[in-house]
């Protein structure tokens, strides 16, 4: 019987020490929903807009070469390879802008951050 008692126990200690804790940013969050969501919109218009730049810059750099792509047979993966790398980096230049707005952004692992 002491046994199942100290099993139990050390398992409540478990899954109490596993439990995910409010972070103080979804606290923050949460507090002023308003600001949040004013501070978002302004950080994805400029983030939109820059990548909007980007895009154009890089379109036209890369239209130099455009028939050595046609050429070799790589009609859809350069533009997929593009798309992704965009979607990467608007991600973090969002989350960068949110930080200098004061709104710290949840840190992930490094093997959370591998890939995506």
């Amino acid at each position: 019987m002491r046994i199942v008692v100290a099993a139990l126990a050390m398992l409540l200690l478990l899954l109490g020490a596993c439990a995910e804790e409010a972070s103080p940013e979804a606290a923050k969050r949460e507090a002023n929903p308003e600001k949040f969501a004013k501070d978002r919109d302004s950080c994805r218009v400029q983030v939109d807009e820059y990548m909007q730049t980007r895009r154009t810059i890089d379109d036209s750099r890369r239209d130099v070469y455009a028939g050595e792509r046609e050429r070799y047979g790589q009609t859809t993966l350069p533009s997929q390879m593009d798309g992704y790398g965009d979607s990467r980096n608007a991600d973090r230049y969002m989350a960068r802008c949110m930080e200098a707005r004061g709104w710290p952004q949840p840190q992930k692992k490094w093997w959370q951050r591998i890939g995506s």
